[in-house]
């Protein structure tokens, strides 16, 4: 099996992948990972089978979201994950767009709520 993860935020994300992936790994699932330039690419270098590290900070700009989806798209075609894991809201969503009609199953984790009811 093959899972390609997706984040733009670290923090609590970066925290449950360096958890996850580990132990995904022993399990013999082969994963990559694209993750905005928030994240320390030598961290995963070992523990995954690759990283790629794309400028993925929000942006309500339809040609900067277009351009991002079009190369995660690229980066999907060329790993062809059983599944595409989406870690966070602007990750989460251009990882869907960008894996439409690609086969792939997709898994969403938005990891923490904004909206808290006071």
């Amino acid at each position: 099996m093959t899972l390609l993860h997706i984040a733009e935020c670290a923090g609590g994300v970066e925290r449950y992948l360096a958890m996850l992936m580990p132990l995904l790994q022993k399990k013999g699932i082969h994963q990559y990972f694209v993750c905005s330039q928030n994240y320390d690419k030598a961290k995963y270098t070992e523990i995954i089978d690759g990283v790629e590290q794309l400028d993925l900070k929000q942006s309500f700009s339809p040609f900067y979201v277009l351009k991002k989806i079009f190369q995660i798209r690229h980066l999907i075609r060329r790993v062809m994950p059983d599944i595409l894991y989406c870690h966070s809201s602007f990750a989460g969503g251009l990882g869907r767009i960008a894996a439409l009609g690609l086969g792939c199953k997709i898994v969403y984790n938005p990891h923490g709520w904004a909206f808290n009811i006071v």
